[in-house]
């Protein structure tokens, strides 16, 4: 019975090593971990691959079970956010000088 499992969670195209590591104490045995594999694969379909090591107190670690999702679908790839439009700067209207104030009053 090993101490702790660790985890290792691959995605499609990705080595074991870049997959993600989660640590349990509750997989104690070969069923425990197919049950587990079958289990995030249903819940996360873009899993291609999980493996689980035992490793005791020593640190030595064996492989416990290996699974591969034989339904992975593709992940979706994320999309880019749009970078939002700067604001157009509006002129602001030019002041009128006082001669040209006048002269306006006298056109009229």
């Amino acid at each position: 019975m090993p101490d702790v499992v660790e985890i290792y969670i691959c995605k499609a195209g990705q080595e074991l090593k870049e997959g993600r590591l989660v640590v349990s104490n509750d997989i104690h045995d070969r069923d425990a971990a197919k049950a587990d594999a079958a289990m995030r694969c249903k819940v996360d379909p873009t899993i291609a691959r999980i493996a689980y090591y035992s490793v005791n107190e020593a640190g030595d670690f064996r492989v416990f079970h290996s699974y591969n999702n034989p339904n992975v679908k593709a992940a979706k790839p994320k999309t880019v956010a749009r970078t939002a439009r700067k604001p157009v700067k509006r002129k602001k209207p030019v002041k009128k000088t006082l001669w040209q104030k006048i002269k306006a009053m006298i056109a009229d």
